[in-house]
């Protein structure tokens, strides 16, 4: 506190000043200290009244309500200071106050005997004194100069105060903000020089008390949000004191390990893993790890982390661990790896008959939860239809595993299927692997060529159906599974059994639904939209667009018998694109010499899908019988709803664009309709 802030003037000399100023609005040069003749030229200017001197009270009870009510925090922290401060001055006929950063007092603590005489010159609370209102005064002139300041006697502008000594000081937040004015005034006769520094000293105290007040709320703020995240993470999460007792559970690690865990030894409620003990003993951290949590509820599949927790000393105190049920894990790897299914009985080509029963087999398997058999030559399409059944189905929103028992080594198979733990075997994946069975909890388990699998997986296989549990390669805990099975061949099982290569128990597990997809020979009436649907698939792959087909060649690509089926016909369209990339039609010359050099017989009818009269003789007669028939029902469609191909395309289940292909391969005219 600075000596200019303090009386030092003779009361004469300070007295002679005022009258001079109020007189002529100037003072002799010294006479007072120059802040306060700064403070009376401010008041001058302001047309304070220099006979006045009462505070004005807040026309409105609201206002003085609104002013109090807006620091109620600075008078919740401020209140017991000033009381102590009091307490230190009691008996001296004091008044300690506290104002707002406008001036207008909140809050007055003082002897009654003072407090009426304060109340006279309006000091007391809801009263507004700042210079502009009440002249040169304690509170009014700390918030103009910003700093303590102690105004005595007739230093106050208006004669109503020249009885009384104010000393005041600013209170300011940590951001530099003024908030308030605590001031402690009385009889000019009971205060002293030092009463300033007690002021200054006790809103030190209120600074410090503000500053400390605010980092435990930014601290309580950081701690609701913490625990907030704790209690929201959809991962299992538990703290751990330095004993090892668990002190906090998140709601998911409730869910999983219960609910009554807490105040328990970590090692009673994850009994039976040594692995967890041991960093924990030992203060390491670990990262997923894949761990069989032995709890009270039962064993639980999870993937754990932890960490250890330390002192200000470094010494471990306690420790965190995160822990998620592996299925859940697996969903997301799921997603993220593309093992959904992508395709719906939409996506199948075709409307010849033998095409419509086996779609009719597959959406009945669909709806079920029964093992489904799909049947079918190499190139038909089989996973197209086992993702259909997976898609259209009640575990379509779970996973969709395929494996192919043909492409894979039979020593790796098992590996593969039941998944393997840490060191099983030379050349194992460091802390294990699961398996497709588990990898396919909740989904569907698809096995292409299942006629592949050697005898032992086969057993094993079996005992996985009927038990729905399995134990990976080198361990000990059994894993339960909830698996749906959708399997393919190529192979007659049956033969297969009869030859000893096929256990018939298995065979019966498996084949529950069967679903026979037809070979493209038998279906050659699709072949026209099959032709159009893959060169469009190929060519927006190559950037290429081709405007017109040639008739002759789709006719030569109808004699084919199609031994590689749909996926020799995609090989044999990237071939006919590659032969001419510049070309924006295909014609006969373009045909691989394979097919057009083979001469298999006319087209009936110069229909591209006469079947040719091959050793297939038979199988073509009744499918050349099917189209007659299909023909026969797409005229009487047409003729019963008058030439209406919409009102035909729903009845058949398929698009207009395919009734008008079919009426142009039938060569069916509004002529012959309207007959």
């Amino acid at each position: 506190m600075g000596s200019n802030n303090v009386l030092q003037l003779p009361g004469s000399t300070v007295e002679s000043a005022w009258k001079q100023f109020v007189r002529t609005g100037s003072a002799q040069p010294g006479a007072v200290r120059t802040e306060i003749l700064h403070s009376w030229q401010r008041c001058h200017e302001a047309r304070v009244n220099p006979c006045g001197g009462s505070g004005r009270l807040l026309r409105e009870q609201r206002k003085a309500e609104r002013a109090r009510n807006g620091r109620s925090d600075l008078l919740a922290i401020a209140k017991p200071f000033m009381d102590r401060l009091y307490r230190f001055v009691a008996g001296s006929r004091l008044v300690v106050f506290l104002s707002d950063a406008s001036g207008v007092i909140l809050e007055c603590i003082g002897d009654h005997e003072i407090k009426d005489n304060a109340s006279k010159v309006n000091l007391v609370a809801g009263t507004d004194w700042r210079e502009e209102a009440v002249g040169t005064n304690g509170i009014g002139t700390a918030i103009k100069l910003r700093k303590p300041i102690q105004i005595s006697g007739m230093e106050h502008y208006c004669a109503r105060l020249h009885s009384w000594t104010c000393s005041a000081a600013p209170i300011f937040d940590d951001g530099g903000e003024m908030i308030g004015v605590l001031q402690v005034s009385g009889p000019s006769n009971e205060v002293h020089l030092h009463t300033l520094g007690m002021v200054v000293a006790a809103v030190e105290a209120i600074r410090d008390q503000i500053r400390i007040r605010k980092k435990n709320l930014e601290l309580n703020r950081l701690n609701d949000s913490l625990n907030k995240i704790f209690h929201s993470m959809s991962d299992g999460a538990l703290i751990t004191d330095d004993g090892g007792a668990i002190s906090h559970v998140n709601r998911a690690g409730k869910g999983i390990l219960g609910a009554d865990i807490e105040g328990r030894p970590i090692g009673e409620v994850l009994r039976g893993n040594p692995l967890i003990w041991k960093h924990l003993q030992h203060g390491e951290g670990y990262t997923d790890v894949e761990q069989i949590i032995d709890t009270p509820r039962g064993c639980i599949h999870c993937l754990v982390s932890g960490t250890t927790l330390r002192d200000d000393a470094g010494a471990p105190n306690g420790t965190v661990v995160f822990f998620n049920r592996i299925n859940k894990v697996k969903k997301l790897v799921n997603r993220l790896s593309g093992a959904l299914a992508s395709f719906g009985f939409s996506d199948i080509i075709g409307s010849s008959p033998k095409l419509r029963d086996a779609i009719k087999a597959a959406r009945g398997a669909a709806a079920g939860s029964s093992n489904v058999l799909v049947l079918g030559e190499s190139g038909t399409g089989k996973e197209l239809f086992a993702q259909a059944i997976h898609n259209h189905g009640p575990r379509r929103d779970g996973p969709f595993i395929a494996l192919n028992c043909a492409a894979l080594p039979r020593e790796l198979i098992a590996s593969e299927l039941f998944g393997y733990t840490d060191g099983a075997f030379t050349g194992s994946k460091r802390g294990g692997r699961p398996g497709k069975f588990e990898m396919a909890d909740g989904g569907t388990l698809f096995l292409d060529e299942i006629g592949d699998m050697p005898l032992d997986q086969q057993a094993i296989l079996l005992r996985v159906l009927q038990d729905r549990t399995i134990t990976r390669i080198g361990g000990d805990h059994v894993i339960p599974v909830n698996v749906r099975f959708v399997c393919a061949t190529n192979k007659d099982l049956l033969e297969e059994v009869r030859k000893g290569n096929f256990r018939l128990d298995l065979y019966y597990r498996l084949n529950v639904i069967q679903v026979k997809v037809p070979p493209l020979r038998e279906r050659i009436g699709d072949l026209n939209d099959l032709f159009r649907h893959l060169l469009d698939k190929i060519c927006a792959r190559q950037g290429r667009r081709i405007k017109h087909v040639s008739e002759k060649m789709l006719q030569q690509l109808a004699r084919h018998d199609w031994p590689g089926n749909v996926r020799e016909l995609e090989n044999v369209i990237e071939k006919m694109l590659n032969a001419d990339h510049d070309a924006t039609r295909l014609a006969f010359k373009h045909l691989p010499e394979r097919i057009a050099g083979r001469n298999m017989g006319p087209a009936v009818c110069s229909s591209p899908f006469y079947p040719s009269q091959d050793r297939h003789f038979g199988k073509r007669e009744k499918e050349m019988t099917d189209l007659l028939r299909e023909k026969e029902l797409l005229l009487k469609l047409l003729s019963g709803h008058r030439g209406n191909v919409s009102k035909v395309a729903r009845e058949m289940g398929l698009s207009r664009n395919t009734i008008y292909r079919k009426m142009r391969f039938y060569k069916i005219s509004r002529e012959q309709v309207f007959q």
